[in-house]
């Protein structure tokens, strides 16, 4: 619509046409909306649904609307240079179709290319989190070969609710108020570590304030 005004701005704007209207509007005393295809249309598998209208609209009177089930753009209003009486020309472009037809007519390509990628990246995302979130009970320690040390702490980073517990829980749950625990925890976990090197489970250190343990698939 803003090509189209632009492209036809000088001839919609002249005084005369607006003169023209206005008259017949009084003559007629009927709201006064003139309706015209654009030939240039580009897409012609819409060219004959759609069409534009002119409205002679002022202060006191608003352009009509129209009526029936169609697609509008914005209006664009055209004054003329020298219009002291408020009078103005309302532009608007319409389509008897419905929203599927203009889409399907529609270069929906890289729209398209987008959705599909969108849609892979949640299956993407979603597939991860659900190997984030494979249950402690579906992981068996039973066949790793384990100190009753080693296996509770394992067993307490699986039953944690994000599989992450800050150093000094574990300090706390494994060994009350021992003065050296911080060391003691760092002997059982690098063991750990270990032992659990070809079960598929890794404990990781996050900074030294918390461990935190991952399932490889």
């Amino acid at each position: 619509m803003i090509a189209l005004a632009s492209a036809n701005s000088e001839l919609w704007a002249r005084q005369d046409t607006i003169t023209a209207l206005r008259k017949m509007h009084e003559t007629t005393n009927k709201p006064l909306i003139y309706q015209a295809c654009d030939l240039n249309f580009r897409n012609a598998a819409l060219r004959d649904d759609a069409y534009f209208t002119l409205a002679l609209v002022d202060k006191t009177n608003p352009a009509p609307k129209i009526q029936g089930n169609k697609i509008a753009s914005d209006s664009i209003m055209i004054v003329a240079e020298n219009a002291a009486d408020g009078l103005a020309i309302q532009v608007q472009g319409f389509a008897d179709c419905s929203m599927a037809s203009v889409f399907s007519a529609s270069n929906q390509t890289l729209p398209g290319v987008l959705f599909v990628l969108s849609i892979l990246s949640m299956a993407g995302i979603s597939a991860i989190e659900r190997r984030k979130a494979t249950p402690a009970a579906a992981i068996s320690l039973d066949n790793i070969k384990l100190t009753p040390m080693q296996r509770q702490l394992t067993q307490i980073l699986l039953d944690a609710p994000s599989r992450k517990v800050s150093k000094n829980i574990l300090c706390a749950t494994l060994w009350g108020n021992k003065s050296n625990a911080d060391e003691s925890l760092y002997t059982l976990v690098k063991r750990t570590k270990t032992a659990l090197a070809d079960s598929g489970i890794k404990i990781i250190c996050n900074r030294g304030e918390s461990y935190e343990i991952r399932i490889n698939s």
